[in-house]
């Protein structure tokens, strides 16, 4: 798909429900006492893994991803792999669910996610007691032995949502309490929804200790993804007559570090919480910004905006100066190692950027002339390199475009409506 330069860039738009939250109320909703409701959850590739899985260990449902009532039932020990497709968060989060039940599993993916590692959950879940076997000890496949676990005090190697939330999954059947120490604290998505089902968890800066406990069923609305938003904010700051506002959108304080970036470039962005559920939630207005500063990106922010850190990349391009990411290593081992494919095909569409091991550099004011790009089946990537044509000179065709499905299946149509 070729995207063209656009002429302005305007609308009010509601951006589809968070992933990390619908993978998280599914997963809960499967191991509560009595059936919940779930409302507005996420329906992309990587959600339906965490469901099919789900449903294949025993699980109801009834209804549609509008609304879904889930009835959980005792898991039963599937004669087939588990496929996780392409969803790290399915991955690692049923581990932890998974290394609790007396029972065996094989979890398998698809290409690229059987190339990023699983040694981070499977080194903690053996210490509580299960049993791991997987290739090289580290990639899929992966089989686990569940078993009666104990509770420990682990220190994360990584500030991991995935990883700390795996733990803690395991954690609520294991023997004694279990506590998770991050070097900083990533997402808080897994510890809202336990405390707000009543598990008892205690939160210390990037400490959290969490008792065995069962919770009944559960309703919950899933807000809009900060995420797949981040995409049209972006836009809105560096398109020349852009105004965009997203409503009714997560603004989870440890989702929200690329706004506070771009609050720190200059860019005309302001957002507000219209509400407090299980997760704050409001609305984001962004518009042109003509004076963006280049920055070197705080690395206690990093942690809060892992997946939108390429983004940072372009907004670097049309800011004055110099725009540095350093301390985030941890993108190398996502869909693709977006470091190397991010430089790759900026290169490709004429903007020069210097790539680090644990990040990148580039310096502003760059014209965007435009090419072909390979998001190397990344969704994000797609996405991002989508962005970048509707602000290029000559348009940017972006190959396999459909791999935006993992996590936003109407972005382009969606995109169109913004776009003149």
């Amino acid at each position: 798909m070729k995207i063209e330069p656009a002429k302005s860039v305007k609308g009010v738009l509601s951006v589809p429900p968070d992933k990390s939250i619908t993978h998280r109320a599914l997963i809960l909703a499967a191991l509560s006492e009595t059936e919940s409701t779930l409302y507005n959850l996420l329906r992309c590739l990587d959600t339906e893994r965490t469901y099919d899985i789900l449903r294949i260990l025993g699980t109801e449902f009834a209804g549609d991803w509008k609304k879904m009532k889930v009835f959980p039932k005792p898991f039963v020990e599937p004669i087939e792999p588990l496929f996780c497709g392409n969803s790290g968060t399915t991955t690692r989060l049923m581990s932890g669910v998974l290394a609790s039940y007396k029972m065996f599993t094989v979890l398998y993916g698809d290409d690229s996610l059987s190339k990023r590692p699983m040694g981070r959950v499977i080194e903690p879940l053996e210490i509580m007691g299960a049993r791991f076997m997987a290739r090289r000890n580290n990639y899929l496949p992966m089989a686990i032995k569940g078993n009666r676990l104990s509770g420990i005090s682990y220190k994360t190697p990584v500030a991991s949502a995935q990883v700390k939330s795996a733990i803690l999954l395991a954690g609520l059947k294991a023997d004694g309490k279990t506590i998770v120490i991050e070097p900083r604290k990533s997402r808080d998505h897994t510890e809202r929804m336990l405390k707000n089902l009543g598990v008892p968890v205690h939160e210390e800066g990037t400490r959290v200790v969490l008792n065995p406990s069962s919770f009944r069923g559960f309703q919950i609305e899933i807000p809009g993804d900060i995420s797949s938003a981040s995409f049209f904010v972006v836009l809105g700051a560096i398109h020349p007559n852009a105004r965009i506002t997203v409503n009714d959108v997560g603004l989870n304080p440890t989702r929200i570090g690329l706004l506070e970036v771009m609050k720190l470039m200059g860019a005309n962005v302001e957002w507000k919480i219209t509400r407090e559920d299980l997760e704050p939630i409001g609305r984001i207005e962004v518009e042109t910004s003509p004076n963006l500063k280049g920055i070197i990106v705080p690395k206690e922010l990093i942690p809060s905006m892992i997946d939108e850190l390429p983004l940072v990349a372009l907004l670097g391009a049309f800011a004055e100066g110099e725009t540095i990411v350093r301390n985030a290593e941890e993108l190398r081992k996502k869909e693709s190692d977006r470091i190397s494919v991010l430089v790759g095909n900026f290169r490709k569409i004429g903007v020069k950027i210097e790539e680090y091991n644990d990040g990148f550099k580039i310096t502003g004011k760059q014209r965007i002339k435009g090419g072909k790009v390979d998001p190397k089946g990344d969704h994000r990537i797609a996405m991002l390199f989508s962005i970048a044509g509707v602000v290029s000179e000559e348009g940017i065709e972006v190959q396999n475009h459909g791999c935006v499905e993992v996590s936003f299946p109407n972005f382009y149509e969606l995109l169109e409506k913004v776009i003149e």
